[in-house]
């Protein structure tokens, strides 16, 4: 064999790469809230391959423009008509759409924390009270870290602050100081009324440099109990001179004024407080037997630090009914069947048996109105092409409720159909909904809404939008928005392929 004749062939070797962007994920939005008429820089933090991507708002008036190079940058312009309160982003390309996070549109002036190296109540930055009333956008992003900011007060001026952390469903449980120039501190609040997100009202002893400071504790509770930090554990903090100054959904939802006596008529509210320590109150109702009333008692639901304990007493003062919480909320509700006529009584207490002018409650008892919800196991599907998805649903009949359900999913794109479960459970329960994908459905990735419809003999019945509910273990009060109805649905583009040319050199030996 000789290697005089040596001679190089390239040969060509095909291999198939998929072409296809990875599903984007948004942890959090920076800052976590605007003002409406404005145009703010935001940061999106997650991870976007290809950059950019799009947003999708739960609310009309808002526009995203991605920075054409920083990879999470972009500008959002709020525009002056969207309503203040909170709405959902989601971050999404055609491969998918993130979880939904909360922003807050306000009215009110909106400054950024100012980025600093100390941490300390020392180095607080001071603010110029002329900007008050204020909501300061901040973030606890590292370990034991306190943002502080310094304030101005005269003798006997009261400021007013208020924390929006844990409600964005940012994971940190905040805490707010108040130090003086010296660095005592006088005032500490962690958790406030209905969740773990303080509200307090400092008065100043003397005029002269407070210290505002804002510290967070790992929620879910950690092992550790240091203050914590993350990039995404964004807060609001809201300051202001005057109660009234403060965001609306903030404060309490004045009921009005207490009701005249103590008697309770049924369809008719009654407005109380528990103004005396270790004392409840007692109210009378006449009902007949066979009556059907619901009877709830709001006190948490509207901002008072109250924990409602309700009881239902037969005439002669014994017990017929004792409620606390119900349903994951504070606020006891009992649907009460009279086994006879007669005066009884409702007593409302304080489960801490505590009194003040702050302790409020609303009472009411009402004949029960027949209805139902529908919660999904998940706020977002993906779709497979030639295959079926199960979507489950439960379903909750209140106050009696027995009639069939079909559920239906408007806009869903062709090529893929959604068939309803034969009947409902007569007590509710889990149901599933098939879907189903041809094998050329085109690609589709958006928001829809899954709706359940009242089966009836005659007319139409009523129709509720189901919802993924965000009250899971971790749930400690209400968020700003606890559920949404806003489900998002991806079908993948078919993946390209690409031919990629390799160069191999064989060797072929001429004799």
């Amino acid at each position: 064999m000789s290697l005089r004749g040596l001679l190089i062939v390239p040969v060509l070797a095909v291999s198939c790469l998929s072409v296809s962007a990875a599903v984007p994920t948004l942890e959090s939005i920076f800052p976590p809230g605007g003002k409406r008429g404005t145009e703010i820089d935001v940061t999106l933090n997650g991870k976007y391959d290809p950059w950019p991507c799009s947003l999708w708002f739960s609310q009309k008036g808002l526009t995203f423009t991605p920075d054409p190079v920083k990879t999470g940058r972009g500008k959002l312009k709020i525009a002056a008509e969207t309503p203040p309160g909170p709405l959902f982003i989601r971050a999404h390309n055609p491969e998918g759409g993130t979880a939904p996070v909360i922003f807050m549109v306000s009215d009110g002036n909106e400054i950024l924390e100012e980025e600093k190296d100390s941490n300390t109540v020392g180095g607080a930055v001071a603010l110029d009270r002329s900007k008050l009333p204020l909501i300061l956008n901040g973030t606890l992003s590292a370990g034991g870290e306190l943002d502080s900011t310094r304030l101005a007060l005269e003798k006997g001026e009261t400021l007013f602050a208020a924390v929006e952390a844990y409600t964005l469903r940012s994971l940190v449980d905040p805490a707010i100081h108040v130090h003086d120039a010296r660095g005592n501190r006088l005032m500490l609040e962690h958790d406030g009324a209905n969740n773990l997100d303080p509200i307090l009202a400092f008065t100043a002893p003397e005029k002269g440099d407070y210290v505002i400071s804002l510290a967070g504790f790992s929620h879910p509770p950690a092992a550790s109990v240091a203050y914590t930090g993350s990039k995404s554990a964004n807060y609001r903090l809201h300051l202001a001179l005057k109660r009234e100054q403060l965001a609306k959904h903030l404060g309490p939802k004045n009921p009005g004024p207490d009701s005249a006596g103590t008697a309770l008529v049924p369809g008719t509210a009654s407005i109380g407080t528990l103004k005396t320590a270790g004392a409840g109150n007692l109210h009378q109702i006449t009902a007949k037997k066979g009556d059907k009333l619901l009877v709830k008692v709001e006190g948490r639901e509207l901002g008072y630090p109250i924990d409602p304990v309700l009881r239902i007493l037969k005439p002669d003062g014994s017990e017929i009914r004792k409620e606390d919480d119900t349903n994951k909320s504070s606020d006891p509700e009992y649907l009460w069947t009279v086994a006879a006529d007669g005066e009884y009584g409702i007593s409302v207490t304080d489960r801490f048996s505590r009194g003040g002018e702050g302790m409020r409650y609303r009472l009411t008892a009402v004949a029960p109105v027949a209805g139902f919800t529908v919660t999904l196991d998940k706020a977002g599907y993906v779709l497979e092409r030639g295959k079926s998805l199960d979507l489950k649903a439960t379903v909750t009949r209140l106050n009696g409720h027995k009639e069939n359900l079909s559920f239906s999913i408007p806009g869903l794109p062709a090529g893929i159909t959604v068939t309803s479960p034969g009947t409902v459970p007569e007590k509710g329960g889990e149901v599933v909904l098939k879907l189903e994908v041809k094998a050329d459905a085109p690609a589709f990735s958006g928001a829809l809404r899954v709706v359940a419809t009242e089966k009836k003999a005659e007319g139409k019945g009523s129709e509720k939008t189901a919802v993924f509910s965000f009250k899971d273990d971790n749930y400690r009060g209400p968020y700003v928005i606890d559920e949404i109805a806003d489900i998002w649905f991806v079908l993948a583009p078919v993946k390209e392929e690409k031919k990629e040319v390799k160069k191999e050199e064989k060797a072929a030996v001429k004799k």
